[in-house]
């Protein structure tokens, strides 16, 4: 199936084009995204776990690396919280509503990468979200055509790997940093 994209202004406004999902990776157009992470465990210091997603060795992008929660491109048609609650549920089969996710900020992220020798240009306008840690998770039914593996790990381990430029992470450092800074300021 064929994924279209509209593109946006760097505010994250469509600007009345639409584009397949493989001529935007080639020609480096910016779309939209959404980003959510989930945590548990929160603790009076302020540590929590965050769960991370292993992307599955087949992917077309940072395949077998370790990232946010939940996230994936706002297709034509949806918005940015559309695309977070579709997500949630289609990756780790958490069903949700708006109100179980904080919004947290906005971001603009890219560059210009190589995969399977090939160049891949990821130029996005992304919505970061916190799914409320009140939400119960239950059992996590993950995306198996996306996802190779679930992994819960201490949040102040993963800004460490990050930083130590561990090349198992695909999490901009500047996005997790910021998502630490909000997430203790609503917790």
């Amino acid at each position: 199936m064929t994924e279209y994209f509209e593109l946006l202004d760097e505010e994250g406004n469509r600007i009345g084009k639409v584009k397949e999902r493989e001529a935007v990776h080639r020609d480096g157009d910016l779309h939209g995204g959404s980003h959510i992470w989930v945590i548990r465990d929160v603790k009076p210091d302020g540590h929590f776990q965050v769960l991370l997603q292993r992307r599955r060795y087949d992917k077309d992008s940072f395949p077998g690396c370790l990232d946010v929660s939940s996230a994936g491109h706002m297709t034509q048609g949806e918005t940015f919280l559309s695309t977070a609650l579709r997500e949630l549920e289609e990756e780790l089969g958490i069903r949700t509503t708006e109100e179980h996710l904080q919004y947290l900020f906005k971001q603009l992220v890219g560059g210009d990468f190589v995969f399977y020798g090939q160049p891949f240009k990821n130029y996005e306008v992304n919505f970061v979200y916190l799914l409320k840690p009140e939400v119960p998770l239950g059992t996590l039914n993950y995306q198996r055509e996306e996802i190779e593996e679930l992994v819960w790990m201490d949040s102040e381990k993963i800004l460490a790997e990050i930083q130590a430029g561990n090349p198992e992470f695909c999490i901009w450092e500047e996005e997790y940093s910021r998502f630490l800074e909000a997430a203790k300021k609503v917790l």
